[in-house]
C-alpha cells in the first residue's frame, strides 16, 4: 500500500517534469517550421544557424523525460490477443520476469549515462555550431533515466509482492460502450 502511494506521489513528479520535455517537442516544432519556412522563401541558402542542433537537443529532452511518463500512464505495448491467452499464473510469472530484465536493463543504462555525464562535464566538449555544452543534453538524459529505474523497480517490487499473495486483478472497467453503440458508428 505505501509502495502504490510512493508510486502515485512520484509518479505525478515524473508526469510534472516531463512538461518540460513537451516545452521541448513546442520548440522543436517552431525551430523546423520557420527553418522550412525560411528555405522556401529565402532559397536553400536561407536557414537557422544550428536548427539541426537544436532539434536533436530537444529531441534527446522529449524521448528521455516522457519514457518514464509513459511508464507512470503504463503505455507499454502489450499484445492481449497472444498474452491474454495464458493462464493467470504464468502471465503473472512472464510479467514478473520481464519486469526483472527491464529493471536491470536500465540500471546499466543509468550507470552508462552516468559516466557519459562525466566524461561530458570533463572534457567540456560542445556541439558543433552552437557550441552548447553536451552535458547540457545528457543531464536530461540521465534525470530520464533515473526516473524509468525508479519506477520500474518499484512495480518489480510490486509484482513480487503481488505474486506472493496471489491477488487477480480486478475486473477491468467498462468504457461505457456497448456492441450495438460500437456497430452504429
Amino acid at each position: 500500500m505505501k509502495l502504490q502511494k510512493f508510486r502515485s506521489g512520484f509518479g505525478r513528479v515524473v508526469l510534472a517534469i516531463g512538461y518540460i520535455g513537451l516545452a521541448s517537442l513546442f520548440l522543436m516544432t517552431f525551430i523546423i517550421a520557420i527553418d522550412v519556412i525560411l528555405r522556401k522563401i529565402g532559397g536553400s541558402t536561407v536557414r537557422i544557424n544550428g536548427s539541426n542542433e537544436l532539434t536533436a537537443f530537444a529531441m534527446v529532452i522529449l524521448c528521455s523525460l516522457w519514457i518514464p511518463a509513459l511508464h507512470v500512464k503504463f503505455g507499454h505495448i502489450w499484445v492481449p490477443l497472444f498474452v491474454d491467452k495464458f493462464p493467470y499464473r504464468f502471465r503473472r510469472f512472464w510479467l514478473f520476469g520481464i519486469s526483472i530484465v527491464e529493471t536491470a536493463v536500465i540500471a546499466m543504462i543509468v550507470i552508462g549515462a552516468y559516466r557519459k555525464l562525466i566524461d561530458m562535464i570533463a572534457t567540456g566538449r560542445n556541439s558543433d555550431v552552437l557550441s552548447i555544452p553536451w552535458w547540457i543534453v545528457t543531464v536530461f538524459l540521465f534525470l530520464g533515466f533515473v526516473e524509468f529505474f525508479i519506477l520500474s523497480l518499484i512495480d518489480t517490487i510490486q509484482l513480487c509482492i503481488d505474486g506472493v499473495k496471489n491477488e487477480k486483478p480486478k475486473p477491468k472497467e467498462e468504457d461505457g460502450w456497448n456492441d450495438e453503440e460500437v456497430k452504429g458508428i
